[in-house]
């Protein structure tokens, strides 16, 4: 079994939203207060369930101070600005715009440079990332699973399992649309601290096998279920977990 320093199962999908979202920012505010100043606290953000059912149901006063913030995703799709299927735009419509201050790092569209400039667009971000980021990770990161237990655009058996840069390009998702950008599993394990929300049946297999201590090649997220992770699942998630 590998150690989590939480594991929450909630009766619901709304039930892991209710209960995870406060703690994290709670969490969030005091990262704040204790970061140098002049500082910005990194937080890195996945798609799906985070920003389509828990980040929304946030939006209000939360005490955490903003402008003192700076959030990445930590994968998108290579489509253009725009796109339904972009992540930075669903949480930037669904909770971000209503925190003051607040700095998005946007991964490069499509539309900037073209369908064919994947790779153009991945060297961009990286630069980005060195500049902000250097050798560091996200200070904490809130992130879903796949039913197949891939994190980011990180895939079981995929090459981008292994790569050891900080920015990773997937030309190749098995899952569509097939070109991606995605932060690296270097840079998730080394995240200060992490929060995973995993609901529904379809997931219950990959997160057992994986808190169970099955290979990361089969299910990434198990990279990531270490002594700082924090992990809430649904009454249907949790029902292979021993």
């Amino acid at each position: 079994m590998r150690e989590v320093a939480e594991l929450v199962v909630a009766p619901s999908e709304a039930g892991i939203a209710s209960v995870l979202g406060p703690r994290f920012l709670e969490d969030l505010s005091r990262l704040v207060l204790r970061a140098p100043a002049g500082r910005r606290v990194d937080v890195g953000l996945s798609g799906g369930f985070v920003t389509q059912r828990l980040l929304p149901g946030l939006v209000g006063p939360s005490g955490v101070d903003w402008s003192r913030v700076r959030v990445w995703m930590v994968d998108e799709r290579y489509v253009a600005a725009g796109d339904p299927l972009r992540n930075d735009d669903e949480a930037w419509t669904g909770f971000l715009r209503h925190c003051p201050g607040v700095e998005l790092v946007r991964i490069p569209s499509a539309d900037q440079y073209g369908a064919d400039g994947l790779e153009e667009a991945t060297a961009a971000f990286a630069r980005t990332w060195e500049r902000l980021m250097g050798a560091r990770s996200f200070d904490t990161a809130l992130i879903g699973m796949g039913p197949d237990g891939h994190i980011c655009s990180l895939f079981p058996h995929h090459r981008a399992l292994g790569s050891p840069g900080p920015v990773v390009r997937v030309p190749d998702s098995p899952k569509p649309p097939p070109q991606r950008i995605t932060v690296s599993m270097a840079v998730m394990r080394s995240c200060r601290g992490l929060w995973l929300a995993a609901p529904g049946a379809a997931k219950a297999g990959a997160i057992a096998a994986a808190l169970g201590g099955a290979p990361v090649e089969d299910y990434p997220v198990g990279a990531v279920l270490s002594p700082t992770a924090r992990v809430y699942l649904d009454g249907p998630a949790a029902r292979l977990v021993r």
